[in-house]
């Protein structure tokens, strides 16, 4: 239980542990880290049970179903997540959720120190391991780059680099798929890279979290009653925070559609509306809300596992920048019917 294992893989691979995957980051195959099984699934009383907690309590109600105590002992991860979400937020709750209209609510996620989402992730990573942030210089707005590069104490650091998250993106897997560089860092510093970036499963982890928790909320204000179904909105267009939201689902949330709205960055809708997944000639371009995805993850669900499958398909991404999934009819008609998601 609680086994993590590459989307690159078979589902009869051996799988590793929480605390490897977060220091390996990538898996050895280039591909991503994903549940060796589905989610565990909670039984709604235990969901009523959680409910009545405040925010850092159901973290680590949720992420101890998910984390082996062999692995991250039960202090321990308590400990970490309290550190996490105890006085780094500017609001109480951590993640209040606000009424809108009718039936519309927000999950307020920018009141953490940085006022991105990204904070409910990666408070609890600096508690794991060091980090060194790499951010477009022209790709973030001017308050952004001043709160990352503002803070510069104890382990985390802030680099601007002269390029796209695109390069950023790539030159980080460069990295880790240079056995050369790992092992000159390993032997002169003593030191192991990881990524804190959605390629990393403790960066996704956290965010199955939020969305759990914005259900209780509603369990708790007595605005619905558990069973009553839930549609989920990610206007950033972000597929880490999507997926997140279909794993909170595995666990028993009942969240009937997940509507990832994307911007000018479309090249998640557009391939799923045709089938090719095209980065020739296509540039990231810069907007407020960054539609830069982890679809690996997504592919390896809608195909049930099948490793070889994925990795044929980003191994083509890598080395041509497009791949083409309509030729396997079974995949893109499950990306075209899956009733789980919408994509805009």
């Amino acid at each position: 239980e609680n086994m993590l294992i590459s989307t690159r893989s078979q589902m009869s691979s051996d799988g590793k542990f929480f605390s490897d995957v977060v220091i390996e980051g990538l898996a050895p195959d280039g591909g991503l880290y994903v549940p060796k099984k589905v989610f565990p699934k909670l039984e709604p009383t235990e969901w009523l049970r959680i409910s009545s907690m405040p925010y850092a309590m159901r973290a680590v109600a949720i992420l101890e179903n998910c984390i082996h105590p062999m692995d991250v002992s039960p202090v321990e991860l308590s400990t970490m997540v309290h550190r996490a979400y105890g006085q780094n937020f500017a609001n109480q709750s951590v993640v209040p959720l606000k009424h809108l209209t009718d039936h519309q609510y927000i999950l307020e996620l920018f009141h953490g120190p940085t006022a991105s989402f990204k904070d409910l992730a990666l408070q609890s990573m600096p508690q794991l391991t060091g980090v060194l942030v790499f951010f477009p210089e022209k790709g973030v707005s001017e308050i952004h780059k001043l709160q990352m590069t503002g803070f510069q104490e104890g382990n985390a650091k802030s680099i601007s680099v002269l390029s796209d998250f695109d390069f950023c993106q790539r030159s980080i897997k460069r990295m880790f798929g240079d056995s050369s560089l790992m092992g000159h860092l390993a032997v002169k510093y003593a030191m192991v890279l990881s990524t804190a970036n959605s390629i990393n499963w403790a960066r996704l982890l956290p965010q199955v979290v939020y969305h759990c928790s914005a259900y209780m909320d509603l369990l708790r204000n007595r605005t619905l009653t558990f069973g009553d179904p839930i549609d989920v909105c990610i206007p950033t267009g972000n597929f880490g925070n999507t997926m997140s939201a279909l794993y909170a689902k595995q666990m028993g949330i009942p969240i009937r559609k997940v509507i990832c709205a994307s911007n000018h960055n479309c090249i998640i809708s557009d391939f799923i509306a045709s089938g090719e997944y095209d980065l020739r000639n296509r540039k990231l371009l810069v907007s407020n809300s960054p539609a830069t995805d982890t679809l690996e993850r997504f592919i390896h669900h809608v195909s049930g596992g099948d490793g070889s499958l994925v990795r044929d398909l980003f191994l083509s991404l890598e080395r041509d920048h497009f791949f083409l999934s309509i030729r396997d009819f079974t995949l893109h008609n499950k990306l075209l019917l899956d009733d789980n998601i919408t994509i805009y």
